[in-house]
């Protein structure tokens, strides 16, 4: 008999720690800055910041939760599916509504934007479905 295999090869629930250390000290830098109590060129920051939080968002993803069996593997597998399938659509979408609204409506977001809105999308999901069940 062969031994089963996980879905998915999950980081340690201590990941979450660093997780959310990563994007409190993105949050206290873009405060120390716009405060001006660390004169940092704010482009700098800009890029730091987001970097930071997508890593921290991408490593809370990858964190297994205290309850781990195949329920939750497969809700986390529907959220990241449904999550891409949000981030192709919101691509397809964009282009339509700065023709309706004539660029005043949504500005013209980057990579790291999109990323960062598919992981909170996902989120939601994840956690609205493990609360369904």
């Amino acid at each position: 008999m062969t031994k089963n295999k996980q879905d998915l090869l999950l980081l340690p629930i201590s990941f979450k720690k660093v997780s959310f250390g990563i994007m409190t000290l993105c949050v206290l830098l873009v405060v120390l800055t716009i405060s001006e109590i660390l004169p940092i060129d704010k482009y700098l920051v800009k890029i730091i910041s987001k970097t930071g939080i997508l890593v921290s968002l991408l490593l809370l993803a990858l964190t297994k939760n205290k309850i781990e069996d195949e329920l939750t593997s497969r809700i986390r597998l529907k959220a990241f599916a449904s999550s891409f399938i949000f981030g192709v659509g919101y691509v397809i979408v964009e282009p339509f509504v700065h023709l309706l609204f004539h660029d005043n409506f949504l500005s013209d977001k980057g990579v790291t934007e999109l990323l960062i809105t598919m992981f909170l999308f996902y989120f939601l999901t994840f956690y609205s479905m493990l609360k369904k069940r």
